[in-house]
């Protein structure tokens, strides 16, 4: 349990921070792991993602990786969660790193590849915008629409009492309106907008409502929970699945539970335009789960 954390990037550096792996000492430095048995430890990922590089790169060369702990974080959080921190620098390596393992044309060459030169690569790409600037241009630019209250941004509050959700409630629904014509908005966008907060500051979004008006001022829906929520996660909040199938059938057509394309956290969504506005819409979804889980005693 100690070494739980919401990535696996975080969960290394906890594990190479603890006495027994390594040692800090005073003036900053980093010493090697004084624990014999892990000196010839294999290292193993089954998978290429940012994370996952960004793990591995931390356990093969831990006194480097210790001084780029905080971007490194960043760039998995904006790679297995979509979330855009503050200052872009997760961001903008996640698009980077991502191109290049797409280049490499596969993920053994990926981790062939990147592996060796993650320092250089963690020094440079910043340097290097055509690797992401015109990714993080187009989320800036919607994220404008946004800020500008062309989508407009607003939350329904989930004020009644607790219910038993796998230890959480339904949660606050977040609820992004994009007038005709606007695209839905990315991943990015949608964890900048409502950044998840952390549980030891308060209450976060457990919910998010996207929709998109229609020519006809009818509207189409995409019900999800925060991109995080695939994970079981320690600081994040929890958010736990709920059933999809029992919501649609109070629902009704033509909303669905086959989302299996629109990402882990996709909850439902509509295959075709309804006159129910995204105020009332969002009422009939938090009233409709609060009626599907069991009240806390």
């Amino acid at each position: 349990m100690k070494y739980m954390a919401d990535l696996s990037t975080e969960i290394v550096f906890k594990w190479l921070k603890i006495e027994e792996n390594m040692i800090i000492k005073s003036d900053g430095r980093i010493s090697k792991y004084p624990s014999r048995e892990f000196l010839n430890a294999v290292v193993l990922n089954n998978h290429f993602d940012t994370d996952g590089l960004m793990s591995a790169w931390a356990l093969l060369e831990p006194e480097k990786a210790l001084k780029y702990e905080n971007v490194m974080i960043a760039a998995a959080a904006a790679g297995d969660f979509e979330e855009w921190d503050f200052s872009d620098r997760g961001m903008i390596l996640d698009i980077a790193l991502k191109k290049l393992a797409q280049e490499a044309g596969s993920e053994k060459a990926a981790y062939e590849q990147l592996l060796p030169k993650m320092e250089e690569l963690l020094m440079t790409i910043p340097k290097q915008p055509h690797l992401w600037q015109q990714e993080l241009d187009e989320l800036e630019r919607v994220f404008d629409l946004v800020c500008d209250d062309v989508i407009k941004v607003s939350r329904l509050e989930d004020n009644k009492s607790k219910f038993n959700h796998a230890q959480g409630d339904v949660g606050d629904i977040g609820i992004l309106t994009h007038p005709k014509g606007t695209p839905c908005v990315p991943g990015p966008v949608i964890s900048r907008t409502f950044a998840p907060v952390m549980k030891s500051f308060g209450k976060s979004v457990g919910r998010i409502l996207l929709a998109l008006e229609q020519e006809d001022g009818q509207w189409m829906y995409r019900y999800e929970r925060p991109r995080y929520a695939w994970a079981e996660t320690v600081d994040r909040p929890l958010c736990a699945k709920p059933n999809g199938q029992r919501l649609v059938e109070q629902l009704a057509f033509p909303w669905t539970a086959d989302v299996a394309d629109d990402g882990m956290t996709a909850i439902c969504k509509t295959t075709e335009p309804i006159a129910t506005g995204p105020a009332e819409m969002a009422n009939e979804l938090l009233t409709f789960e609060r009626s599907i889980l069991p009240r806390l005693a």
